[in-house]
């Protein structure tokens, strides 16, 4: 007897199971799940809806004689299903828990199953016979025999050609498919920032870190494992023209401003093009350049330069040329200090249209050959980055996904891709007055401090990368606890001066905040009437939160906010401050405006004193007399100096680094407590491989 097997297919939200082979895809793309959590999931997905003991578990997930601590194993693969499916276990959406209980599956299943059963038994003899000959007929002579006509013989001829074109797709099918072939590029602890390919199409340009201050572009090939630098450090690559030219983008200069400038790649002397430049690509011309222009807010696309076509929301990155020259592509993120955002297209004329949204890390775009599909890395949640191609109309479909984070550099005019693998993660150090050395605060994988506790006792942090789940998660960190405290979903905003109170502002909406006690007592919603959160800080006496922000239509500025939920109010004057710091008595508030002055308002009537021109620091906050403020400048190592606020000058107080500095890209602004002994920070470490890919479609 020969047997043949049926698996189901589940569908839930938007994964689906295959229980033949064990794969989880979601939204196409294949999520790897494996071992317990992978046995779990099946084991709830095979009755829904019901409550599943932890005895009834272990029974089907581990055999009667295996000796193991079934809770600690019960619990680890919970933990593990859930972070796959970006679930919480306070607000579940697909595995709930029943406290003393069990478990049970609580979103809507479909089930497709075979019509012919999981398992069918064919006897081997009826496979194996050959077909009985058809009878034969015999023609009465008197009845002479037809000869087929014209439409008989169309007729035989169509059927068999439907014969030979069914063979053929069945031998096509039986066909092993072509597997993409990888390319190493580059090999070490290094940092990609940007790759292109060369004109020659084999070629490979990257920009790389290795060391912080350590960054220069290289030219480097697939056929050996050297690289070359090509002499122009400290810049940023942008694009490469058909005639081989580079642009690239310079550091600040004094005025704190980035130039663009123009060099052919195998050397010469810099062209200057342009100041207060983000981003650019040349056209297919080879003479033009699209490219984003910043500050003041927003942001705008010039294409050609000069030429305004669109004024973004947020900030603007990955800007492509379409092959035709006629469309312009890129990323646009909402929220500033967020990589999440919508892959968008403008055309020559101005005309723009959104080609896909919703994604909570993109970075990395190319236009495929042909200019019908733009390529791009995102991910839905999280920071685990997937290859996606979206056409013109917006039909979405998955290209490569693999255990890491991908970022799309580049596309040959033959379809070789360029791509570079990512190792990313942000983790967040402590360090308080008569210790010798910081301590690892870190949590899960992208640990980012937002606020401290006045006394430093409560450091509130967030987690948006995998470990935060789909919507990110809120964590606050006790003195002396060896565990964090998980809050709320969403992200944090700002912490009460007495550590009893949380901000956190929802994913996917910045109109409204969530007050949370970390005491007993009850959450609240403030309300935003119509403003949008970009930055939230608590006054002194914990009464009244100060906001930077903005409403729709109209410039960035400050306000204040009672704790009650009524409507904010804008701050005299109508100024608007970066990260902006407020005195301990509540008098004053410093920051950084759009013009990079550093600046000083009154809270009440708004009047603004100039400290310092050209201050390109952030502010952490104010020393106890009120006297001077501490800053942060610099990338990494991070120096913190002290403001003198009747001078304007500043001195060297701390310098703040991991001890191993290779691929550390950058360190966030720190806290510090109003007695400025205890310090917590968070940096980046992104170590990255770049591959040429062929075989991708």
């Amino acid at each position: 007897m020969q047997k043949h097997r049926y698996g189901r297919v589940f569908q839930f939200g938007a994964f689906e199971l295959r229980t033949d082979t064990g794969e989880m895809r979601k939204h196409g793309t294949k999520i790897r799940l494996q071992g317990k959590p992978l046995q779990l999931l099946q084991a709830l997905l095979d009755r829904p809806g019901d409550v599943l003991t932890r005895e009834e578990l272990r029974d089907r997930l581990w055999a009667a004689d295996t000796f193991v601590d079934f809770e600690s194993g019960l619990n680890t693969a919970v933990n593990r299903l859930r972070l796959a499916l970006g679930d919480s276990a306070d607000r579940p959406r697909y595995v709930e828990t029943l406290a003393r209980s069990g478990y049970r599956f609580v979103a809507p299943v479909n089930v497709n199953e075979p019509q012919l059963g999981e398992e069918t038994e064919v006897p081997t003899a009826a496979v194996a016979a050959p077909a009985p000959p058809p009878p034969v007929v015999e023609i009465p002579a008197a009845v002479p025999a037809r000869v087929p006509g014209l439409r008989g013989w169309l007729a035989a001829g169509l059927t068999a050609g439907l014969v030979g074109i069914a063979g053929l797709m069945l031998v096509l099918q039986q066909r092993p498919t072509a597997q993409p072939r990888f390319h190493q590029v580059t090999f070490g602890r290094t940092t990609i920032r940007s790759a292109r390919f060369a004109p020659d199409g084999q070629s490979v340009i990257y920009e790389a870190l290795g060391l912080p201050g350590d960054r220069e572009i290289y030219l480097a090939n697939t056929v050996s494992p050297e690289s070359r630098p090509l002499g122009f450090p400290h810049t940023m690559l942008v694009g490469v023209s058909r005639s081989g030219e580079l642009a690239l983008i310079s550091d600040l200069d004094a005025g704190g401003n980035r130039s663009l400038v123009r060099v052919p790649m195998n050397g010469g002397a810099p062209m200057p093009l342009d100041r207060s430049v983000w981003t650019a690509d040349w056209a297919p011309d080879g003479l033009r350049l699209a490219l984003v222009r910043y500050g003041p807010f927003p942001e705008t696309v010039e294409y050609p330069r000069g030429k305004k076509l669109y004024a973004g929301v947020g900030w603007l990155s990955n800007l492509r040329v379409s092959p035709s020259g006629n469309e312009l592509a890129f990323i646009e993120h909402p929220v500033r200090d967020d990589d999440g955002g919508d892959i968008v297209l403008v055309e020559a004329s101005g005309a723009r249209r959104t080609l896909s949204t919703g994604w909570a890390s993109a970075d990395g775009l190319a236009w495929a050959p042909g200019g019908r599909e733009v390529w791009f890395t995102a991910a839905r949640t999280g920071l685990t980055r997937a290859l996606y191609a979206v056409n013109l109309s917006g039909r979405l479909r998955p290209v490569a996904a693999f255990p890491g984070t991908l970022t799309l550099c580049d596309i040959s005019a033959t379809g070789q891709v360029l791509i570079s693998r990512e190792q990313m993660h942000a983790l967040m150090m402590g360090q308080s007055e008569g210790e010798a050395k910081a301590r690892d605060l870190s949590w899960f994988d992208y640990t980012n401090v937002i606020d401290m506790a006045a006394d430093g006792r409560v450091v509130l942090f967030e987690e948006t990368g995998e470990g935060g789940g789909a919507h990110h998660a809120v964590y606050i960190r006790r003195a002396g606890a060896a565990s964090a405290v998980r809050v709320g979903e969403g992200f944090a905003m700002a912490i009460s001066p007495d550590g009893n109170w949380v901000v956190t502002r929802p994913d996917g909406d910045q109109t409204s905040l969530s007050l949370l006690p970390l005491t007993p007592g009850e959450p609240r919603v403030l309300p935003g009437h119509g403003l949008r959160y970009d930055f939230v800080r608590f006054f002194p006496q914990g009464d009244r939160l100060l906001i930077s922000g903005g409403l729709a239509g109209k410039p960035s500025s400050l306000f204040t906010q009672a704790l009650d939920g009524s409507p904010p109010v804008p701050v005299a004057g109508g100024a608007y401050l970066s990260r902006p710091a407020i005195s301990e008595d509540g008098t004053r508030i410093a920051g950084v405006d759009s013009q990079e002055r550093l600046m000083v308002l009154d809270s009440a009537k708004g009047e603004p004193k100039v400290i310092a021109e050209h201050f390109r620091a952030a502010v952490l906050g104010w020393n106890h007399s009120g006297t001077e403020l501490i800053a942060q400048a610099g990338s990494v190592p991070a120096r913190l100096v002290r403001v003198d606020l009747a001078t304007g000058r500043y001195k060297p107080w701390k310098e703040i680094a991991p001890f191993d500095l290779a691929g550390v890209t950058m360190i966030w602004p720190a806290v510090v407590t109003r007695d400025e002994r205890t310090i917590v920070y968070s940096y980046q470490r992104n170590l990255s491989e770049l591959f040429v890919v062929d075989g991708w479609r």
